[in-house]
């Protein structure tokens, strides 16, 4: 772990200065609370990001125009009077935690359902007819003018609200960027053609926004400094949109992609497969052709690359999202020296993906996200006790720290040599942030007053030694051998206990396309072997999130050495081939040198019967209980320790 005089160095914008440069990314939520107002959970999620040391939270996505803008199903409008006191205590509760407050500022256009803005036609640049059959109206010129002057208004209301900032969103495929878009704008009068007439209408809200806010109110604007995706724009437009901008707004925030692509989509918020800072050389770039401060983002985690970045690139600023769901207090960590507690974010998708499929927050890392609430009034332990932890993984870990903050006395046993687990995440390059929030979270562990035991297994002296209060089993779960006929010669691994060094044949074939399935076959796949995913269902990965799945199935198509089966059952295993049948009963061969078993995992119910017969109280946390992921396992732990202290 390095210096970082760079991240924590203050930068004054227009007035307003920021105490270092490390900024948090707009994230929107998708459950407000009633009249879809901020809730009090709402504001203690942006509280928390607040209270970790970080110098601005911004606040997502919030609606110039409900009648016409609205792209989801609930969005704070800033034409709606009524809004006004839960955003005022919004940027009060920003501003307790001792961040400047940014409130993102957008119209949805041409993606916005009907059912979100009372059944009428969504508008846009031009005028379409969308994949779902709903028709896009282009824009008039009296519409036009009318949105613009909505920005300003919302950027007006925002200032009386107490933000300091607002951030115009021009980026990501919504109505500013449909207008900057080659994809998207067709118009051949002013507002389309050439680039200086699609940033026509951007700028034309950027001057509605000055005039509303005035000059020494900061104004940041989030560009995609690429389309990536065909036909779209590249870093070359994304420099000529920068220059547009420069010196008539205060930051600009280069982020990238469009939601008008699923695999741009993707890219917007990179995952396992990309790259740390994966859009950081789009700043970079616009960095060279712009006085106005530069913002980057995009899957920044890690102090010591980001301190690089800034001071390699001469980019003033770093936005995170995702790793401040992680660890809020990543920046307040780095300014007392203590970079080696910081968790690390695993870019799993699960908060998205939450999101998006049950309407709230979770983090795979962080078990007090979606439930902020219990961080700044947290749970009473009323009696202190000692704890038995058997098992060091997730689980364990997690219940460990949670144990020891609380004041118990902590004992925690492991069978093998180490702390950590998951050792599926040794064999391939994509896990990287797995291995890094293992080892860190073990060394986490290890740092704390616990009494640690490894290679040993509980007995009835152990027990009688420790005398526990309460035993947790966190004893994890075995992988699952499916039970067909199988050849003694037949070379057969579990996918969950793949190693690097484990010797595998030319051809493989994955028994399982579930998550661990998959993304085994993709790393053996570019090891340069000849891969088959045997799947039962018709669909790959569906235990997956809705992010990261789509990044594993383009990872899965793009991949020359690896072919999908889905719809096969195997049958049977030989020293060469898998034998499958389909729905149909149509038997197939598989060529196999080797089978990698992937079909899933059981809990080690035995162990944790054997454990429960010692009679006290009694938890089981994470795969022990239901083999599931590590955002389950996280938060059992945790909450195991919470309730055993009432």
């Amino acid at each position: 772990m390095g210096n970082y005089d760079k991240l924590l160095q203050p930068l004054q914008v227009a007035g307003l200065r920021l105490k270092n440069r490390m900024l948090s990314a707009p994230t929107s939520l998708a459950e407000l609370g009633p009249g879809e107002h901020y809730s009090d959970d709402n504001i203690n999620y942006y509280k928390l990001k607040a209270s970790g040391g970080v110098a601005l939270v911004s606040v997502g996505d919030a609606i110039v125009d409900l009648e016409t803008g609205r792209s989801h199903p609930m969005q704070v409008g800033l034409d709606d009077p009524s809004a006004i006191p839960y955003l005022v205590k919004l940027t009060d509760a920003i501003h307790s935690g001792g961040a400047a407050a940014e409130i993102e500022i957008d119209h949805g256009g041409a993606l916005c359902d009907p059912a979100f803005i009372g059944g009428k036609c969504a508008i846009g640049p031009s005028g379409y007819v969308d994949e779902w059959g709903d028709e896009v109206k282009e824009m008039t010129e009296e519409q036009i003018y009318d949105i613009a002057e909505k920005f300003g208004a919302a950027a007006k209301m925002a200032k009386d609200c107490g933000f300091d900032m607002v951030m115009i969103h021009a980026g990501h495929g919504w109505l500013l960027h449909q207008f900057i878009s080659p994809v998207t704008n067709h118009r051949t009068d002013r507002w389309g053609g050439s680039i200086e007439n699609r940033m026509r209408f951007p700028l034309l809200v950027v001057e509605k926004v000055r005039a509303a806010v005035g000059r020494n109110f900061p104004i940041d604007i989030r560009i995609s400094g690429s389309e990536r995706m065909e036909g779209g724009y590249g870093i070359e437009t994304g420099v000529e949109i920068a220059k547009a901008l420069d010196g008539k707004v205060d930051l600009i925030h280069v982020s990238a992609g469009s939601q008008q692509d699923m695999y741009s989509a993707v890219l917007m918020h990179p995952g396992a497969f990309q790259a740390h800072g994966e859009n950081s050389g789009l700043a970079a770039e616009i960095k060279k052709h712009v006085k106005t401060p530069v913002i980057t983002v995009g899957a920044f985690s890690e102090p010591d690359k980001m301190e690089a970045f800034l001071e390699e690139t001469g980019v003033d600023c770093i936005a995170m999202g995702r790793a401040l769901i992680a660890d809020p207090f990543l920046p307040r960590k780095l300014m007392r020296g203590r970079a080696e507690d910081i968790t690390p974010c695993l870019r799993c998708g699960e908060c998205q993906s939450g999101l998006m499929k049950n309407k709230c927050m979770r983090c795979a890392v962080n078990p007090y996200i979606g439930r902020e609430f219990e961080y700044f009034h947290p749970i009473p332990t009323r009696e202190k006790k000692t704890v038995l932890i058997v098992g060091g993984g997730p689980a364990g870990m997690q219940a460990a720290i949670t144990a020891c903050e609380r004041g118990h006395r902590v004992t925690l046993v492991e069978q093998s040599d180490r702390l950590g687990g998951l050792k599926y995440a040794d064999n391939a390059d994509f896990k990287a942030n797995i291995r890094r929030y293992r080892d860190m979270t073990a060394a986490k562990v290890m740092r704390l007053p616990i009494d640690i035991r490894l290679n040993t297994v509980v007995t009835d002296e152990l027990v009688a030694e420790v005398r526990p209060d309460a035993i947790l089993a966190c004893v994890g779960a075995d992988p699952w051998a499916l039970p067909v006929p199988t050849d003694s010669a037949a070379q057969v691994v579990f996918g969950a206990e793949l190693k690097a060094d484990t010797p595998v044949g030319e051809n493989v074939v994955v028994i399982g396309g579930g998550l661990i399935g998959c993304e085994e076959g993709i790393q053996l796949a570019r090891e340069g072997h000849k891969v088959t995913i045997l799947e039962m269902q018709e669909e790959l990965a569906p235990d997956c999130g809705r992010m990261h799945r789509l990044n594993v199935l383009h990872q899965i198509e793009v991949e020359p050495n690896l072919t999908p089966a889905t719809g096969f059952r195997c049958t049977g295993i030989t020293a060469d081939a898998v034998t499958a049948v389909d729905a149909e009963g149509k038997e197939a061969v598989f060529a196999a040198d080797t089978v990698v078993m992937a079909a899933g995992m059981r809990s080690r119910s035995a162990e944790v019967e054997r454990l429960a017969a010692y009679g006290t109280e009694f938890y089981v946390c994470g795969d022990a209980s239901r083999a599931r992921q590590i955002g389950q396992a996280t938060r059992d732990g945790h909450d195991a320790i919470v309730n055993l202290g009432l």
